[in-house]
């Protein structure tokens, strides 16, 4: 099949339904953007809702007792694939000379093979696990170096669920309103992202 075919009938599909709908839904302004400039007027936007689920006050585990960098996605999206093998190949490389003993969890359902082949004694794929929530309390850090992909990102949301503190790339704080050292340690390089994740990951406060 054609791709650029089958994406442009797509397109066509999702802008007449839109046209022809009392309101139209998107997630986040940068999608709200994107249909106004294509001639679609009545967008509100309902971004995705999260909860807490740990107490800020009394029920983080200690700085001391976390350890290990954090990513989940499902690997039957490709942005997913992409971001956990250029984390491996060519970030955590930079982060390994520096901290030699940092441990990876690569969370998700369906990991490919190209996936499973990033396993050594520094990298776990468990696959699909039911409740993570042990694996959020647990690990210091929360990693997401997507380079591309549209919308708002769960994996960001359920960090922030979870008080898990995040380095991520600007495609992966899409629609979130975060900004740089406030909310979260963005970058867009393999080093800068590798001096984040060793900045973050030692520093307590």
């Amino acid at each position: 099949p054609n791709k650029k075919n089958d994406w442009e009938s797509i397109k066509q599909m999702e802008l007449q339904s839109a046209s022809k709908a009392d309101l139209t839904l998107a997630i986040t302004p940068t999608d709200e953007t994107v249909l106004k400039n294509l001639g679609v007027e009545n967008v509100s936007i309902i971004p995705n809702i999260h909860y807490l689920k740990y107490a800020p006050e009394n029920d983080v585990s200690e700085f001391e007792k976390r350890t290990g960098l954090l990513f989940i996605g499902g690997y039957s999206h490709t942005p997913n694939i992409d971001a956990v093998i250029w984390l491996i190949k060519d970030i955590m490389p930079h982060v390994w000379k520096v901290i030699p003993t940092m441990h990876v969890t690569l969370l998700g359902s369906n990991p490919t093979k190209d996936v499973l082949n990033l396993k050594s004694d520094k990298v776990d794929v468990p696959g699909f696990i039911a409740d993570v929530s042990s694996y959020f309390h647990t690990h210091k850090v929360f990693v997401a170096p997507l380079r591309y992909g549209s919308g708002m990102k769960g994996k960001i949301g359920q960090s922030i669920e979870y008080g898990l503190p995040i380095v991520s790339t600007e495609i992966g704080v899409e629609g979130m309103n975060m900004h740089h050292e406030q909310h979260a340690l963005i970058a867009a390089s393999e080093i800068e992202i590798a001096e984040n994740i060793i900045k973050l990951y030692g520093d307590q406060n």
